[in-house]
């Protein structure tokens, strides 16, 4: 069975993309600001329509992507990577997970007993459900004869970070021990709120990744723009400057092509965009974004 990616999570604001093959720049410093963010330029326009809204802000912690997923059905569980093909023997992270899983199996099976098993359509790429002749050929959904449909379990999914010690920049968290904090849990197709994603997190014994509070777009923001101080409890560096803020709106919300509204705002990305205006100067970085705006890409900007 395939399983289930998390969340694409878009970077909060687009980027400058200077490609010489389809851009002559006027001035050749201009070439330090390529892939650098444009402020104000939302990386999907829908933001700029909910900007003010409260988000779910949590610390991104700077690790590995990881899951837990379990089937009620059977009592059936195994980690996983950001990706079905992601190597999660070689950093230790299987390990470490294999053990997280043997602990919280009977509550697993305890929350999710196999009376609560829930299937589904399979769907393809395209999210279409796949039909299927008596013979097991794939049909167009107006055969006109008998077909069938296949129907796979809808698990549980368990998201977190896998990070510490040789993960990343872990060591800054825990220089001698690994560790797994959740961010998100999809259960059975339903992604649980803060409040009850802390429930389970607790009953299943669980950290979870720092949580921030609720914010605008622009408190997230602004806290993120000079960096702050991890809130990881008994990190080996407490002065480690944390990756960034990973924001959801509080009542989950998908956008117009039906993909799920969350978004990152890393420290790294202003700290890297003020650079390049120091290295060619406040005036040409004016002309720059006047000649980019005009000449480039009218994206959509935020008022």
């Amino acid at each position: 069975m395939k399983t289930q990616t998390y969340t694409k999570i878009n970077t909060l604001y687009r980027r400058y993309m200077l490609d010489p093959k389809k851009v002559t720049l006027p001035n050749p410093k201009w070439k330090a600001f390529q892939n650098k963010i444009i402020i104000g330029a939302y990386s999907d326009d829908f933001m700029g329509y909910i900007k003010d809204l409260k988000f779910d802000c949590f610390s991104k912690i700077d690790g590995t992507n990881s899951k837990i997923v379990y089937f009620p059905s059977t009592g059936e569980a195994f980690p996983g990577g950001k990706t079905d093909n992601a190597d999660i023997v070689g950093t230790g992270q299987k390990a470490f997970l294999d053990a997280v899983i043997e602990r919280i199996k009977p509550r697993l099976a305890e929350l999710f007993p196999p009376e609560s098993a829930k299937f589904v359509p399979v769907m393809n790429d395209k999210r279409q459900v796949v039909y299927h002749n008596m013979d097991g050929v794939v049909v167009a959904p107006d055969h006109p004869w008998v077909y069938t449909v296949e129907l796979e379990e809808s698990p549980v999914y368990i998201y977190g970070e896998f990070f510490g010690k040789k993960i990343q920049k872990g060591g800054n968290y825990d220089k001698d021990n690994n560790r797994f904090s959740i961010f998100d849990i999809c259960a059975q197709g339903w992604w649980l709120p803060i409040d009850m994603l802390n429930a389970y997190a607790s009953l299943l014994g669980l950290d979870v990744a720092p949580y921030l509070g609720q914010m605008t777009i622009d408190e997230a923001e602004e806290m993120v723009m000079y960096g702050f101080k991890t809130r990881v409890p008994n990190v080996s560096n407490p002065d480690y400057l944390e990756e960034g803020i990973v924001a959801r709106p509080i009542i989950p919300i998908k956008d117009p092509r039906g993909n799920r509204i969350i978004v990152k705002i890393k420290t790294c990305d202003y700290n890297d965009l003020r650079t390049a205006i120091e290295q060619v100067g406040n005036e040409e970085f004016r002309k720059f974004n006047e000649w980019y705006r005009e000449n480039v890409e009218p994206v959509s900007w935020a008022g």
